[in-house]
Order: C-alpha cells, then structure tokens, then sequence
C-alpha cells in the first residue's frame, strides 16, 4: 500500500473520530434538553444516536487495527492510531451515560421537580462544553485546549459538591415525611453521570496531549 493510500487512511480515521465526537454532543445535547423539559420523546433518542456511537466504536476499531497490522506505523502516525483506540473508549462511555441520564429523565416524567435543576443545568452546559472543546483539541492537535479541557474539570467537581450538599438535605428530610427524597436522589445520580461525562473529556484530552507529545500524564 502506498504512502497515500496510508495517509487515506489516517484521514478517515480523524473523520470517524470527528463524527463520534459530534454524536456524543447530540447525546448530551438530547438528554440535558430532556432533562430541562421533561420531554420523554426527546430523552428515547438519545438510546438511538448511542446505538451511532457503538457502531462508530467498532468502525474505529477495525480501522485503526487494519493501519497497525497493514501498515506498521511509527513515530507520530502511530500515536494518532494508538491514541484513536484510547479515546473511543471514553468517548463511547460518555454516550453510554447520556442514555443513563435520559433513562431517569423518563423515570421522572410522572411528576414535576420539586427543586430547580438550573444549577444541573449550568453543571451540564459546563460538562458539553468540555466534550466539545475536546473533540476540537483533537482535530486541531491542539496541546494546549486539551489543557484547559483539563483543567474545567474541576469547576465541574466543585459545581457536583454545591448540588450533592443541596439534594443530600432533602433526601434526609424525606425521613421526616417529605416525598421528594426519592426524586433528589435520581436528580443526584443525573449529576453523577454528568461528572462522569467530565471525567471522560478530561480523558480524552489527556490522549491528545499524549498524541502531541508522547507523554501520558494525570492532568486532574
């Protein structure tokens, strides 16, 4: 295979990428509106589009294995295929908890919040803009948004505390006949996800540093 058909390859390998990059911010996408609204319809897509994901994962895979077997590749072109297989791991767990976070959405539906979700809200708009600032890092090989990437996590880990200290109070009170216990908790676990979602941006941006530069480092 030429020198051509090899660099074919790695091109389709960042479009695949990119595309599972834009489905997992659908997802989210999907699910937060889900969330805000309380629109069910909207909240079973999002099962759909990670079905997308799961089939983009496997694409990636043979891809980036058929480029190792058949092409042997070295140096940066091979830290862009090993990275590849390091990230879609992530990047499909993120759309797996998208599906999670719509899943309690439907569980909710029968009734109204009691407590305002603006601050899962904020939590969640904070959490899709490290998805997508990662997905860019990656396609623009940039070191130094992946970073930056990296270093919102934590304003997602303080924004998680501010909300678990808030629904943990009403879960208590439930103990003393208030009926919401059971609604904050399953708004509890949407922010957990929601962390998790950062903690896999986090992720992804960690394999792009690693892409760019050789090195793999905890950067949170």
């Amino acid at each position: 295979m030429t020198r051509r058909q090899f660099e074919e390859q790695l091109l389709q390998l960042k479009e695949l990428l990119t595309k599972m990059g834009e489905l997992n911010c659908e997802a989210i996408e999907d699910a937060v509106c889900a969330l805000e609204t309380q629109n069910t319809e909207l909240a079973r897509k999002t099962k759909g589009v990670e079905s997308l994901v799961d089939e983009k994962e496997q694409e990636i895979e043979r891809l980036c294995l058929k480029i190792i077997l058949k092409q042997q590749p070295v140096a940066g072109d091979l830290l862009f295929v090993t990275s590849a297989m390091k990230m879609i791991t992530d990047m499909e767990r993120i759309a797996d908890q998208a599906v999670d976070i719509s899943e309690l959405v439907i569980k909710m539906s029968r009734l109204p919040y009691a407590e305002s979700v603006s601050e899962i809200s904020d939590m969640a708009d904070r959490v899709q803009e490290m998805v997508r600032a990662a997905a860019k890092s990656f396609v623009e090989r940039d070191g130094e948004l992946a970073k930056a990437v990296c270093r919102s996590d934590d304003a997602v880990d303080d924004l998680f505390e501010v909300i678990k200290k808030k629904l943990t109070g009403i879960v208590h009170r439930e103990i003393e006949g208030d009926d919401n216990g059971e609604q904050a908790l399953d708004l509890l676990m949407v922010a957990k996800y929601l962390e998790k979602i950062g903690d896999h941006a986090s992720n992804i941006a960690e394999w792009v540093i690693f892409m760019i530069t050789g090195e793999h480092k905890k950067l949170n």
